[in-house]
This record gives C-alpha cells, structure tokens and sequence, in this order.
C-alpha cells in the first residue's frame, strides 16, 4: 500500500500529466520523435510513482493501454466473483491516484478498487463499468491483417523496450525480464502479471477501463 510522497519528475514529465493523473488522453498514433516522447513521459511517471517497477511492469502497463481487460474476463459471474472476493482484501490505496492512464496512448484507465471501498463508486456501477470496457477489448492476432498483429505489437514493444533501457538501464533484472518477454512474444503469448517486488511493495488492486466508459461512467465520480 502506498504512503511515501510521490516524486514528481515535472522537467520532463508534463505536469498535467503528473497532477491530473487521467487528465490527459493520448490517441491516434505517433512516430519517431513523437512517439519516443511520449512513451519517455509515461515511463518516468512509472518510475517515479512505482520505482520499485521492472520491466515487466512497464511492459503490463504498455500492454494494457493497447489491448485492454479481455484477457481477465472468462464470463460475467466469475469476474464479479473474482471482484467481490479482492474487494475483501483491499485496505486501503494501493496506487497514487485513484484513476491513473495507461501507456503512451491513454486508451484504458487503472481505477482503483479502494474507490469502491471509500464509498466514491458503487459495486454495481464500477461492475457494469468494467464489463462494458472489456467488450472493447483487441488482442493481438497472428494475421498481419488484422487491426493489432501479433507481428506489429513485438514490434511497437521492441521500440518502448529501447526507450526504457535508454532512461533506466538499471532497472534491476532488466536483462532477465527482456529475455523472458521475447521468449513470450516469440511463443504468441502476451500477457504478463506483476513482478514480485512490484506486488510485494504496492498490493496492486485495480480494474481496467476504456477511456471512453471511463469518461462516461467512473470520472465525475471520482473528481
């Protein structure tokens, strides 16, 4: 559970960035130097906010942002009992903000689950919520036709990977985590769950949602 003063890098992080958490919403698709900008932002304010994160922590955020809850969501009954049963043990905040983006483009929003214990959402409201972002959801595909392929995700994550060993080569177990992501990628598998030492110092206890359900739903709520 977090409780130190979190650290704002505010020379290179934007401070909308920083202070608003969800403020701002990357969409669309940027290149070269636009794209190296944006990804540098959102991995400083992982590291400066998480700086226990490795590398498969920064790849779970990156990789969410782009493919969302799906892959969590094996129908409607289990993931309300898998949600009730987390609620259970959650004690308090588990992120630095209740509501924070996700990787460079800002599609998905992690809302934390203490929202609901603070009484700020109800169960039913931030359940519905929920299950409507995951209808939302791409995952990757091995055509090279499709609108995110399996081809083009290695690819986008090599590029964010080499941005991140430019600003933080001393991520501890960098090495280890590289090698261990491209042996998954390489076998067409892509999802990853918190390292130890990220989970062992914040207690992740979040739900992801679409920009779009978010705005809608959760955001007034949580103002």
């Amino acid at each position: 559970m977090i409780n130190r003063p979190i650290n704002l890098f505010v020379s290179v992080v934007s401070s909308a960035i920083v202070l608003m958490g969800v403020a701002v919403s990357f969409t669309g698709c940027a290149d070269g130097e636009n794209f190296e900008k944006r990804v540098s932002e959102r991995v400083v304010w992982q590291m400066n906010n998480y700086p226990e994160s490795r590398l498969r922590d920064i790849y779970k955020n990156f990789f969410q942002d782009r493919f969302g809850p799906g892959h969590m969501i094996p129908d409607s009954a289990s993931a309300g009992a898998y949600l009730r049963s987390e609620l259970l043990k959650v004690e308090g905040r588990s992120q630095a903000k209740l509501a924070e983006v996700t990787g460079w483009r800002g599609d998905y929003v992690r809302v934390d689950l203490s929202a609901i214990k603070e009484g700020l959402v109800s169960y039913q409201v931030f359940f519905e919520a929920f299950m409507e972002s995951a209808q939302e959801v791409r995952m990757p595909q091995k055509e090279k036709s499709a609108e995110v392929s399996a081809e083009d995700w290695k690819k986008e994550w090599n590029r964010i990977e080499k941005i991140v060993k430019k600003l933080y080569p001393d991520i501890q177990d960098f090495q280890k985590d590289s090698r261990f992501l491209d042996s998954l990628l390489n076998t067409g598998k892509y999802v990853v769950h918190h390292s130890e030492a990220y989970t062992n110092e914040y207690d992740p206890h979040y739900r992801l949602f679409s920009k779009s359900v978010y705005d809608n739903l959760l955001r007034q709520l949580l103002l």
